[in-house]
């Protein structure tokens, strides 16, 4: 009995130990159920297990954590880098900073990066709306977006009294990251041998205050030895990191970022000339400046151009005026709007915002014009290098004006706001003490060369429209041969009365031999609508001129378009459109009697 319960102590034993062996190798060994995230194994635990000083990671499953570059000391999947690309810098040299973002994450996330500034440096300016702060840059809700490298600028100057060899050391932190960037102040040699030979002389430029992305830059070098003996020299220039080299003068040595012209000669009392092309990155940000540094021994000449992706609100002038200093009450006044571009470069996206005057009726706007209910809105509009460009806008004097009251218009033009005031009279008066024959800007920076104008807005089929052309020498140089061309639609009119003028085929031509500065020159001429135009056609017609001296004004200044439209259906009453006109004349000339006779009694 004895030995029979050894045996049974002895297999209970034996099945203690499998059931043990199987819960500890459960519990240790076997891979997590399904659904279960897999935080539970070493190389996910949040723990260096590879000892290589980084965090392991979650999804680092197969600790394969030397080669995962997703590691990182916070363990939150951002790396963050800065370079200046320049080894060594100059005093009063300048540096551009480069901060980039990288996440592995799979969404987007905001965050918070600091920059550093370099006790060494005084701070110019930072892309993105960053903030100075004390010695820090900061941006707020900075977004990094997967499988992307967001980038930040800094730009610096190093101050002019840096000491030679002193590290300029800036850092940029973020979400517990950072990075270093280490850059040695150099400094420039005396040669004693030298010291009584006066250094070149350098200047350059782009000849541009402002440049866009992806447009070409060409740099003028000019080396001046005027007071300086024949010598041999090096010319070094290091282009931004915002710079792509295109091609230059004298054959230079390229080497990624640096140009470098290497024995040069140059004879006492001579200047030579170089020109480097450029162009400037795609990715450029906003309001980032370009500087362009080129040096030769001691001497160092730089040129800085801003980065603008828009146009300029400094470039722009606008003007507006209704020609008159009185109106009466059920008067049509048209305001012109002259804008002025003083910029070498095409405005582009340029948006008209024109206010009305109280007691004033909206009745039509050129060029696309829009009626918001309270104002006449421009949008998306060009105006040419140098050029100007006008619009028109007409409206009706209400007949409950009051007399005396200013008529105020206004125009707004990326910050520059124009003004015009007319008054209510019961005369209508010429702003210059005459009769107002059409709208003409009176701001000297931006005057009317050339304008039409016609007696109607609409037609019927078979009317007769009147059209008048002005002429104005807006420069304060005489006008020689010029030659004056307007494009009639022969499909939809016919020309009846055109003195002085020749018809060849479509076009309409003036000879006017010449014109001295402020002479005015006009011209009416007649035409016939086709009788078979539809309802709502519209007839375009275009003038232009061209001469001696007028070769040098713009486009938008030479060229003039108009348009009106076709109307067909007769008013509501059924009365034809003759018989309004004649009705309307035998009210107005009743009134005219009356009027009359009231002044004898009187």
């Amino acid at each position: 009995m004895s030995c029979a319960n050894s045996r049974i102590k002895t297999i209970a034993a034996l099945v203690g130990c499998a059931l043990l062996i199987t819960v500890v190798h459960s519990v240790l060994i076997a891979p997590p159920a399904e659904g279960v995230f897999a935080a539970s194994t070493e190389c996910a635990d949040g723990i260096d297990n590879d000892f290589d000083g980084k965090i392991d990671y979650p999804q680092d499953s197969q600790c394969l954590s030397l080669h995962d570059e997703s590691e990182g000391p916070t363990g939150k999947g951002l790396f963050v880098d800065i370079t200046d690309g320049l080894k060594t810098v100059k005093a009063n040299g300048h540096m551009t900073y480069t901060i980039s973002l990288n996440s592995d994450r799979e969404e987007n996330r905001n965050i918070d990066v600091q920059f550093f500034i370099p006790h060494q440096t005084n701070l110019i300016s930072s892309s993105n709306g960053g903030d100075n702060i004390g010695d820090y840059v900061v941006w707020r809700n900075v977004t990094v977006y997967p499988g992307q490298t967001r980038k930040l600028y800094v730009n610096v100057n190093i101050k002019p009294r840096a000491e030679q060899d002193l590290m300029v050391v800036a850092k940029v932190y973020a979400e517990g990251e950072e990075a270093t960037d280490i850059t040695r102040i150099e400094g420039i040699a005396d040669d004693p041998t030298d010291q009584s030979v006066p250094p070149l002389r350098l200047s350059v430029s782009d000849g541009k205050a402002y440049a866009e992305p992806d447009e070409k830059l060409t740099y003028r070098i000019v080396v001046d030895n005027t007071k300086g003996p024949s010598r041999v020299f090096r010319l070094r220039t290091d282009l931004s990191v915002f710079l792509s080299f295109i091609n230059a003068t004298e054959n230079p040595r390229v080497d990624r970022s640096i140009v470098e012209w290497g024995s040069q000669q140059i004879e006492a009392g001579e200047i030579r000339e170089y020109y480097l092309s450029a162009r400037v990155d795609r990715g450029a940000p906003d309001n980032v400046a370009i500087q362009f540094k080129v040096s030769s021994g001691p001497s160092l000449a730089k040129d800085t151009t801003g980065v603008y992706t828009g146009t300029l609100g400094s470039t722009i002038d606008v003007s507006i005026s209704d020609g008159l200093e009185s109106v009466v009450k059920g008067d049509t006044v048209t305001y012109t709007i002259a804008i002025r571009n003083n910029s070498n470069n095409l405005a582009t996206e340029v948006s008209v915002n024109t206010a009305l005057p109280n007691y004033m009726e909206f009745v039509s706007a050129e060029e696309g014009g829009q009626w918001t209910g309270t104002n006449v809105r421009w949008v998306g509009l060009t105006v040419s290098p140098h050029g100007s460009r006008t619009l028109r806008v007409s409206g009706r004097v209400r007949s409950d004006a009051p007399l005396g009251e200013r008529m105020r218009a206004s125009t707004e033009v990326l910050g520059h706001v124009a003004v015009d005031t007319t008054h209510v009279s019961d005369e209508r008066r010429a702003g210059g003490g005459g009769i107002a024959l059409a709208p003409m800007a009176t701001t000297s920076n931006t005057p009317i060369l050339l304008r039409k104008t016609a007696d109607r807005s609409e037609v019927r089929p078979g009317d007769t429209v009147s059209y008048s052309i002005f002429l104005r020498n807006t420069t304060n140089q005489p006008f020689h041969n010029i030659a004056v061309q307007d494009r009639i639609d022969t499909r939809f009119m016919q020309v009846i009365g055109s003195p002085y003028g020749q018809l060849q085929g479509d076009r309409l031509s003036w000879t006017v031999p010449r014109l001295a500065p402020g002479e005015e020159w006009s011209v009416r001429y007649t035409a016939r609508v086709s009788p078979n135009l539809p309802n709502g056609q519209m007839i375009n017609n275009v003038v232009s001129v061209s001469g001696d001296g007028i070769e040098t004004l713009s486009l938008n200044e030479r060229v003039y378009t108009s348009s009106m439209s076709v109307i067909t259906e007769l008013p509501p009453s059924g009365i034809g459109f003759g018989s309004i006109f004649v009705s309307l004349t035998g009210i107005m000339s009743a009134l005219s009697a009356a009027l009359q006779r009231r002044k004898f009694f009187l």
